[in-house]
């Protein structure tokens, strides 16, 4: 596998991985304390966890998207097509 498929694979897992810490505080939302105390406060630190997370993510989606400009740009982008199965 060459380093562009790295590179790509890599790109697809970090934007997935985005999207389910997307989903992830959606459904928790919905999980929220009524009260304050123990229960909140454990809600609050999760909430700011995942966004801490998704903005991690973010950093790294944009190191992958300046990666592959830089490569595309020089022409050394190589990312195979996905083969094509019969079915």
């Amino acid at each position: 596998m060459t380093n562009d498929r790295y590179l790509f694979e890599l790109a697809v897992h970090v934007k997935l991985a985005s999207e389910a810490i997307v989903a992830a505080a959606r459904d928790l939302v919905a999980l929220r304390p009524d009260a304050t105390g123990e229960t909140a406060a454990a809600w609050s630190r999760t909430m700011d966890d995942l966004a801490l997370m998704n903005v991690e993510l973010g950093f790294m989606e944009k190191i992958v998207r300046d990666a592959t400009r830089g490569r595309r740009a020089t022409g050394r982008l190589d990312i195979p097509r996905p083969s094509r199965r019969a079915v």
